[in-house]
């Protein structure tokens, strides 16, 4: 492995996306058959949204490595960030065909389906992930919404409590329990979810709504969450 792939890696772990795709664009200078860089830029531009750039890289890391489950899971994700399901269902699918018991291809394939509105289809793939890996945080987090968005707040609720159990820093987690604890009435709970949420994502783009609820909340209002 080249020093410079070491540092895009390092620097794409780190979240520095931009000086991850100039080193490891230096590392594809000194090895352009080396399907692992492209995977790991491709990412650094998903990161920096850039998905037409990104899906370039995972097709030439494709067609350096026609197996790599990566690729085809990462590129997927890209089409899905671009809207384009069909095709992210497509590499999914090849994702699976090529390794079968992968958990993170199946809760992905799920949010692919829930987009599209097939809540059904979804259910079942958050519900493959989870017995593939019981501990999964996010096929928690993905399933929960998928329960909440048919009103289902209870389910919502314990599925969000089992996502926080396997990862107590999870704060897209704490906010959607917020929300779902709101909806039951459960205001004491929802105001300890928001507080927990905020702390967690200072930077969060709804900050401003959630300080509002907390504050209304605080000072003993009643009303549902779901404005937020």
């Amino acid at each position: 492995m080249s020093f410079e792939r070491a540092r895009g890696g390092k620097l794409l772990y780190l979240g520095e996306y931009r000086q991850a795709v100039e080193v490891l664009t230096q590392a594809i200078e000194l090895d352009p058959d080396d399907a692992a860089i492209y995977v790991n830029r491709g990412a650094a531009y998903a990161a920096l949204a850039e998905y037409g750039l990104a899906i370039a890289d995972y097709d030439q890391a494709i067609e350096l490595d026609p197996d790599n489950v990566t690729a085809y899971n990462n590129r997927g994700l890209a089409h899905a960030s671009q809207g384009d399901y069909e095709s992210a269902l497509r590499d999914y699918e090849r994702a699976m065909e090529l390794d079968p018991h992968n958990a993170v291809v199946y809760n992905n394939r799920g949010v692919a389906y829930e987009a599209q509105g097939d809540e059904d289809h979804a259910l079942a793939d958050y519900n493959r992930a989870l017995e593939l890996d019981p501990e999964y945080a996010a096929a928690y987090y993905t399933r929960g919404t998928c329960y909440a968005n048919r009103e289902d707040n209870e389910r919502a609720v314990a599925d969000y409590d089992r996502a926080i159990s396997f990862n107590n820093k999870f704060a897209a987690a704490y906010y959607s329990r917020g929300v779902a604890q709101g909806l039951r009435g459960h205001y004491e709970q929802a105001l300890a979810d928001f507080e927990r949420y905020l702390e967690l994502a200072p930077r969060a783009s709804n900050r401003e709504q959630v300080e509002a609820v907390v504050r209304r909340l605080r000072e003993g209002y009643t009303e549902t969450t779901q404005e937020v």
